[in-house]
């Protein structure tokens, strides 16, 4: 059957490319022309059904919805892979944000305590000059 020589690539092509990383400028215009053939195989079908149901015969499949259910099947699975895809990249990212503020946030209180205990010496260092002051007077 025409079908299965069909259905085979589709599903490792839609396997593969829902698995490929996000952040590129191609991926994301790949993912874009997708979406708008997949809005416009959608639209044809519903206005012109009976080519839906030739495309059907063409390939093997007994009925035009059989066809659609396959089709809804590939782009189910292209989905899944790429939500789960997304999410483990948007996780990696919150990761490296939290340990970024996590240092920075170390560094801050580093900086805090280090003027604190230059304040601390600031403030003891007039107390300690006026002790020895009087203390040599008191000495004469």
């Amino acid at each position: 059957m025409i079908i299965q020589l069909l259905l085979i690539p589709a599903l490792v092509l839609a396997v593969v490319s829902s698995l490929r990383s996000r952040t590129s400028l191609r991926g994301q215009a790949r993912r874009k022309i997708l979406a708008v053939l997949t809005v416009v195989a959608g639209v044809l079908a519903v206005m012109f059904p009976n080519t839906l149901q030739a495309l059907a015969d063409w390939t093997g499949v007994t009925r035009g919805t059989d066809l659609l259910l396959y089709a809804l099947a590939l782009v189910i699975i292209y989905l899944v892979g790429s939500t789960s895809v997304r999410f483990r990249e948007q996780e990696a990212r919150i990761v490296l944000l939290a340990r970024q503020v996590a240092l920075a946030d170390a560094a801050l209180r580093h900086v805090e305590a280090m003027q604190a205990r230059s304040q601390q010496a600031a403030d003891q260092a007039p107390v300690a000059a006026h002790r020895g002051v009087e203390g040599t007077a008191a000495a004469r």
